[in-house]
């Protein structure tokens, strides 16, 4: 472990600069003087974005002739041992730039036509509700089916399935809750053999997803994104994207520069690649820099780096525990990444 030097907010700050009046040097000269990078001295410290080194402080307050005992209490400063550091190559890849955002679709309709859409009887008498409209929810639902969903074109069946492992909590705390407010369906959620979720057989709810919303049934390598869901409404695609990335996403923290699990990585894999081009297409309008590749099999978008996690959880977020779990996680490794 390493010690480092708390101050109380600002007066890192002015301490570094009195010690560069006081000495009379520039910042380079300052820096070869206590065997430090310029940058780190003049920015890192400087601006407080990381404690300053005890032993670095230690050779600050000897140019100056300071007391360390009487400067410590004085000054109100702690010394701490800290078990993760945060440089200011950390810190600097943070401030990558993204683009503004820029939603280039036109269409602004959220109404839905329901009225080809028919009810069976067993539909009639588990009263079986629709939506009318578009909302984020519905959004976050369709998400949820692109993801993890199968929507079978040869009977009304609908399938959502996801992890045994770590995906319980979701389907049932989150998913279930869901499908009871955007259709008044309450699922029986089980185990399978090799997955955890339900099947749903609803004329209604099949032909409301076929009928009202354009989405085509079948193989998942034929999938596109509606029309309906290409809107000019930041909630609604983002909505969309999260039932997307929570269900068949992924979220991962690597170690880099030095750090253990510092480096955010947001991903996505599937088979259809018209979904990948239309996922990416509207990742690049909320200002993120989408890396996208393809094989024989599949496409996939990737999102590097603390700046686009951070972008991310802004605009987008988590509904997932087991995401969720990972962020939290993180966010205590790294306290002050998170500010």
């Amino acid at each position: 472990m390493n010690k480092r030097v708390v101050f109380p907010k600002g007066f890192q700050s002015k301490f570094i600069k009195n010690i560069k009046e006081k000495t009379g040097l520039s910042w380079k000269e300052l820096a070869n003087k206590l065997s430090v990078n310029e940058g780190s001295l003049s920015k890192a410290y400087r601006f407080e974005l990381c404690n300053i080194p005890y032993d670095l402080f230690t050779k600050m307050i000897g140019l100056i002739k300071e007391n360390e005992e009487n400067l410590i209490k004085t000054s109100n400063l702690k010394v701490i041992e800290e078990k993760v550091i945060i440089g200011r190559r950390v810190f600097g890849e943070q401030k990558k730039m993204f683009g503004p955002i820029n939603i280039k679709f036109k269409n602004k309709n959220l109404l839905l036509d329901i009225s080809k859409v028919r009810f069976s009887k067993y539909d009639l008498s588990k009263e079986i509700k629709l939506p009318l409209k578009l909302t984020p929810d519905l959004a976050e639902e369709i998400g949820m089916q692109f993801g993890d969903g199968f929507l079978s074109s040869r009977r009304y069946d609908y399938r959502l399935k996801g992890n045994p492992n770590n995906e319980k909590e979701y389907y049932l705390d989150y998913i279930k809750p869901l499908f009871k407010k955007l259709y008044n369906c309450d699922l029986k959620i089980k185990d399978f053999k090799t997955s955890f979720g339900f099947e749903l057989y609803s004329q209604a709810v099949w032909e409301f997803k076929t009928k009202a919303l354009g989405i085509k049934p079948g193989v998942k390598y034929n999938l596109f994104i509606p029309n309906k869901l290409k809107v000019n409404n930041m909630g609604i695609l983002s909505a969309f994207i999260r039932g997307l990335f929570d269900t068949d996403g992924s979220i991962s923290f690597k170690s880099k520069y030095g750090y253990e699990k510092y480096y955010p990585t947001i991903e996505i894999s599937l088979t259809s690649k018209k979904v990948i081009k239309d996922v990416a297409e509207i990742l690049s309008m909320m200002g993120f820099k989408p890396w996208v590749g393809f094989n024989k099999k599949y496409g996939r978008i990737s999102l590097y780096g603390i700046g686009a996690f951070k972008r991310y959880k802004e605009l987008i977020g988590w509904s997932s525990q087991k995401n969720l779990n990972k962020v939290n996680d993180w966010k205590e490794r790294y306290p002050k990444l998170i500010k």
